[in-house]
């Protein structure tokens, strides 16, 4: 009964660094916690903890010494520099070193005396004790496993200590150290894969980015800059000490939450029909219809001349000369002004600047003015359709198209809201979900309006928007200057589309100029009158 209280002291020690290791993050420090809790428990003088590396061999990790107060690797600041130990030497598992044997056997080895020990060399351990004046004796290594009975590392413990002297380790010490040492591999192979799981997620966030991009040559990187430019601004915000966001400070754990948003912002596109996501002219579909229209032009041009032919013919057999040249006269204007139009045409087709109404109701005009013979059936120049998407206001894409981009917010919604994340994750979708939301609540694909949202989910539209406006590599429009992206943007925040804080912060920081160079072409580097566009 003596004995009762020291072994409960003994087992709440054991249980509190046990909950002590289950809450440790860095592998580094958990193995370091995992060596100084066995030294501790086995009474040990010194020890040593070695992992597995991909080469297959025993790489140090800590080694601590209480006698010659020596601590390298884990939290000493202190380097390692001894070599690895390989597991196996000329193919064949390595007998030689006592901790590689421990790894390749799975055996307990514990020795009394090291100096009397064979088959195991213990020449290097010989030759740091003539250095030092120590002497290693007695000494127990054992392997640690994982859940699936792998070995993922080893511990080596050296002299323990009894009343001051050097004795064996016991059997029953043996068992204890065996016990607890299970409870460390586990916690360090929980870590392992925790850690696991985050790069596999983060990597499968970055796949399908990088899949979307590679869906479509118009979306350039796009997936791929937003979360970079997204964590200049939330970096900028961060340190931006005046203002109303000057209480915002961004913790390691929402940057990282942030970026993978950034990478999964667009992963609803992977649903979006590839002929309007790649429609980069205002008549294409599977192919640019404007050819299709041309060559309807071509058809009224041969009309133009067979009607001049047949009334020319007319005339001719009445001996009218002077009607001849009027015809004459007639066919040269309207091939002129079908020329007119067929130029006007391709050029309103490409969708790069805003159509006026005079330019649409010259569209109307150019609809009236022609009828072509198709199939023996007289029919207007342009269709309905090819009128419809000729007089889009900005850009290519018709109402019922822009209504099927923007359905991929919905896609985007439903698969993020499927997505079991973890309470570490869990601002994830409502970071990403914030890029098409606007001030006002006329965004989408939930409406929200600025107090609805967090300043991460609203510096992501302002990322969004400029990584649009100054990308360099789409094959439908030329790079813009950036005094002309951010004046774009700072009429969105004139009509409430942007937050104001987070474009101010942007503009005044020229988070603009450190992209630029990375991501773009720095010849788009021009003036920026930054009072103008904060008025």
């Amino acid at each position: 009964m003596k004995n009762q209280p020291s072994q409960q002291a003994a087992f709440e020690h054991l249980l509190d660094i046990s909950i002590q290791l289950s809450k440790e993050e860095d592998t580094d420090l958990l193995m370091e916690k995992i060596l100084l809790a066995t030294v501790e428990v086995s009474n040990a003088d010194a020890g040593s903890i070695y992992l597995v590396n991909a080469e297959k061999e025993l790489e140090f990790h800590t080694i601590y010494n209480k006698s010659l107060k020596l601590h390298l690797g884990g939290s000493s600041n202190s380097a390692i520099d001894f070599a690895n130990i390989p597991l196996f030497l000329d193919k064949q598992p390595n007998g030689i070193a006592v901790v590689a044997h421990a790894a390749n056997t799975g055996q307990v080895i514990n020795i009394d005396d090291v100096y009397a020990t064979l088959p195991f060399d213990f020449s290097a351990a010989r030759q740091m004790d003539s250095k030092t004046g120590y002497r290693t004796k007695s000494m127990l290594t054992f392997p640690l496993k994982d859940h699936t009975d792998d070995i993922i590392g080893v511990i080596q413990l050296i002299n323990a200590i009894e009343e001051g002297e050097i004795v064996s380790f016991s059997s029953q010490v043996e068992q204890q150290i065996l016990s607890f040492a299970s409870l460390g591999a586990i916690a360090l192979t929980n870590r392992a894969l925790i850690s696991n799981m985050q790069v596999l997620f983060e990597s499968f966030a970055r796949t399908i980015a990088i899949a979307i991009d590679a869906k479509s040559p118009h979306t350039g990187e796009h997936c791929k800059r937003v979360p970079e430019l997204t964590l200049m601004i939330a970096d900028a915000v961060s340190e931006y000490n005046e203002g109303p966001l000057a209480s915002f400070k961004l913790s390691p754990e929402d940057r990282n939450q942030l970026s993978l948003a950034g990478w999964l912002h667009d992963c609803g596109k992977m649903a979006t029909p590839d002929h309007v996501m790649e429609k980069s002219k205002k008549l294409q579909t599977i192919f640019d219809r404007i050819e299709y229209v041309s060559a309807k032009m071509e058809i009224a041009s041969r009309d133009i001349d067979i009607k001049f032919h047949e009334k020319a013919l007319v005339a001719l057999k009445a001996h009218k000369v002077v009607r001849i040249k009027q015809l004459e006269r007639e066919r040269d204007v309207a091939q002129k002004q079908l020329k007119l139009d067929r130029a006007f045409l391709q050029k309103i087709n490409v969708g790069g600047e805003f159509l006026t109404d005079t330019q649409e109701r010259n569209i109307l005009a150019i609809a009236g003015r022609y009828q072509v013979e198709i199939d023996n059936v007289r029919r207007p120049l342009l269709s309905e359709d090819e009128i419809t998407n000729l007089s889009i206001k900005r850009g290519t894409l018709n109402s019922e198209e822009r209504k099927i981009i923007q359905k991929h917010m919905d896609v985007t919604l439903d698969i993020l809201e499927a997505l079991p994340f973890p309470k570490h994750l869990s601002n994830v979708a409502e970071y990403a979900l914030g890029h098409h939301e606007t001030m006002d609540g006329k965004g989408y694909p939930r409406g929200l309006v600025k107090e609805q949202m967090s300043v991460p989910a609203r510096l992501m539209a302002v990322a969004d928007i400029f990584e649009a406006l100054s990308a360099a590599d789409r094959p439908y429009k030329t790079a813009k200057p950036v005094s002309e992206c951010l004046s774009i943007m700072s009429s969105m925040v004139r009509n409430h589309h942007l937050d104001a804080d987070l474009f101010a912060i942007f503009v005044r920081t020229k988070v603009y100029e450190k992209y630029i160079h990375r991501f773009a072409d720095p010849k788009q580097l021009d003036y920026v009158d930054v009072e103008s566009l904060l008025m």
